[in-house]
């Protein structure tokens, strides 16, 4: 191209002689000329867009992963929260990245424990061993209500051979710092974290009911962390938004001290008291003052990665552990405990929440007590599922009759509970409807399959992720393969798929497992939406 530029003056004088000497027979050699001028234009073209393609695609391929993450868990915070007016940095990171509207938690219990270790294993209790708060095995009740239990939740973990973020991260960079961080949520920090995390750290109340940061024996911070100004309030009895703040703060003091690759936060208040005493979506004033709160303080940590050089390089994550379902309707427990007893056994445990899930003394009298249960009419109770075996498997059976689409969907939730301490009978409520004690006073729960319980947001956003909006089913599991795949870190024996509508250069392999995920996801959270339609 440049040889025919410099060229063309000389052939423009050379021709312009011609017609003074020839006249007309110089006009062919003209459109000849011009058409070869036309050509070399055309080709210059095609190849300077070629060129500039494979550069671009060059400069997509060479976006580097992301350094760092910060995981936030809203505990208990609905998709339609995240609407709420005055939240600007989280407007931000919505307008920059994937934002997911058919997110489900896709596991049974949608409880606080399994659904951060499913956040943090990308498998479901199935996989990773923990159901919820508490279960039976050979009669004998196991409880996480006490932090003592937590170094044996994650004994389980790793006995249930589950990887972790924290685990395949740190196997990639042994020196990468990992972070998880609660309110007085124990049972969230230490799952979320699992057994590879360096500093696993909740808020307790002390002696002198100070309410102070305490660390999880075999994962303590340094001390700078705990003993950093501002982090102790004189009292355990909290403003509201108080402890979500203080997250934040330990948080920070933690970023301050550690640097840590992996930042991983619960923030409890959404779930309670926002949720469960407030009633969530019932109480919108509370929502927009805690939503905003929040937000201020996803302000502060970005800020402070500012300063630090390293916000252009962390992936923000932010989700929620399970959904919040205002209450209608209460299922008394008299209906639950006569159909038990009308069996001939009795329940060594019955977690009880948007569903309950019952074990039995004597597992043989799960489908009659099924049947008691159905027999009540209950017009909260939707359906009764007793665990039975096929083919020599445990596998659960409805009692009653139920739409192919919602039985399909409820088979789903319920093989995330075939982990070898599964209850023998799961009841589902309608929407709206809690099996938990009305004298708590509760005004919304969670738990179950119900919608308004499994529906969770979901936002990416940072290097390597595309920008936009998907209505494609997406489930907590998924979370853990798509932040790894993301940070240059290949999952592995996790259950969940990369979130590969969400990447910009995602892995063919991974793309076509995505795609079979949605075919069969789809139908079980439109099953799951549409539950009570007419």
């Amino acid at each position: 191209m440049r040889q025919t530029q410099s060229t063309l003056p000389s052939w423009r004088q050379a021709q312009s002689r011609r017609r003074q000497h020839a006249g007309v027979v110089g006009l062919p050699f003209i459109v000849i000329a011009t058409v070869y001028l036309a050509i070399a234009t055309a080709v210059g073209a095609v190849t300077a867009s070629a060129l500039h393609n494979r550069s671009t695609a060059a400069a997509v391929h060479i976006v580097k992963p992301p350094r760092y993450l910060v995981l936030m868990v809203l505990d208990g915070a609905r998709p339609d929260y995240l609407g709420e007016p005055g939240l600007p940095h989280l407007a931000q990171l919505e307008a920059q990245g994937m934002t997911y509207s058919n997110a489900i938690d896709g596991i049974l219990e949608a409880e606080t424990p399994a659904g951060h270790a499913t956040i943090a294993t990308g498998s479901r209790p199935d996989h990773d061993g923990v159901l919820g708060f508490d279960w039976v095995t050979d009669n004998t009740r196991y409880s996480v209500f006490d932090p003592s239990q937590m170094g044996t939740m994650q004994q389980i973990m790793e006995s249930a051979g589950a990887t972790t973020i924290a685990g395949l991260y740190k196997r990639k960079y042994p020196s990468a710092k990992v972070v998880a961080l609660s309110g007085h949520k124990y049972y969230a920090a230490a799952p979320l974290g699992g057994p590879s995390a360096d500093a696993i750290i909740w808020y307790e109340g002390d002696s002198n009911n100070h309410y102070v940061p305490v660390g999880m024996p075999g994962h303590l911070p340094p001390s700078a962390v705990l003993n950093a100004p501002g982090l102790v309030y004189p009292t355990t009895r909290l403003p509201d938004g108080t402890e979500d703040h203080l997250a934040t703060k330990l948080a920070i003091a933690a970023v301050r001290a550690m640097h840590p690759r992996l930042l991983l936060i619960n923030y409890p208040e959404f779930d309670w008291p926002l949720g469960h005493v407030d009633g969530g979506p019932l109480n919108q004033a509370k929502v927009a003052t805690d939503m905003q709160g929040w937000d201020a303080d996803l302000g502060r940590i970005e800020e402070l990665y500012r300063k630090e050089g390293i916000l252009d390089k962390t992936l923000f994550v932010i989700t929620a552990d399970h959904g919040m379902m205002p209450i209608k309707h209460f299922v008394p427990a008299t209906e639950i405990d006569d159909a038990i007893t009308s069996a001939g056994t009795t329940a060594p445990d019955i977690a009880t929440n948007s569903s309950d899930f019952i074990w039995l003394a004597d597992p043989t009298k799960a489908q009659t007590v099924t049947l008691n249960i159905l027999a009540k009419r209950d017009p909260g109770i939707a359906s009764a599922y007793y665990l039975t075996t096929v083919n020599g498997r445990p596998a659960y059976r409805s009692a009653g009759h139920l739409p192919p689409a919602m039985d399909q969907a409820n088979q789903y939730l319920l093989d995330a509970l075939l982990n070898g301490h599964e209850p023998q009978v799961v009841v589902f409520g309608t929407e709206g409807t809690s099996f938990s004690d009305p004298s708590t006073g509760w005004k919304a729960d969670h738990g179950g399959n119900t919608w308004e319980s499994q529906h969770v947001p979901l936002v990416l956003a940072g290097p390597g992720i595309r920008s936009g909006t998907s209505n494609a089913a997406v489930q907590l599991d998924d979370l853990a393969p798509t932040i790894l795949a993301d940070m240059g870190v290949r999952p592995s024996d996790m259950e969940g798929r990369v979130l590969t509508d969400a990447l910009l250069t995602p892995k063919r392999s991974d793309v076509k497992a995505r795609r079979t995920e949605i075919r069969s996801l789809d139908p079980i959270v439109t099953a799951l939406r549409h539950a009570d339609s007419p």
